[in-house]
Formats: C-alpha cells, structure tokens, sequence
C-alpha cells in the first residue's frame, strides 16, 4: 500500500505521508476539544463539568502523544 499522497499548496505539487495528515488531523482536533471544553456548550454544572473537562483532558493528552509518537517515527524515516 502506497503511504504517500499527492498535496498541492499553491501551485506546487509535493509529497505528503499519511502519517503527515494524521499530525494536521490531531492538531485540530486538540484545538477543537480545548474550545469545545472551554464554552461548555453541553452547559454542564459541578460534577457533570468535572468528568466532562477529565474525559477532554484524557483525550487531549491520548492525541498530543499520538502524534508526539508519529513525529518521532518520521524523524526515524
């Protein structure tokens, strides 16, 4: 399987891995929860907000090592 994928940014045409989408990916999807979090648009109170900030918090630390490890690999490369 090819792990290389065509990318045009501005006019030019360069190769792209996988791995380098899963970075981008994360890295919004960090952003994302911080917001999500941040607004609490679920309106959530006292304990419900505590496990709802916890269970963000778990997933941005789970994302950020994901590509910690994905970067590391493409240093390895």
């Amino acid at each position: 399987m090819n792990m290389n994928t065509q990318v045009a940014f501005a006019g030019s045409v360069e190769m792209s891995s996988v791995k380098d989408a899963w970075v981008v990916l994360l890295n919004d999807l960090i952003v994302h929860a911080g917001n999500f979090g941040a607004k609490n648009v679920m309106e959530y109170e006292d304990k419900e907000l505590e496990a709802f900030e916890t269970g963000l918090g778990m997933m941005m630390i789970l994302m950020k090592n994901m590509m910690r490890d994905i970067l590391e690999e493409n240093k390895d490369e």
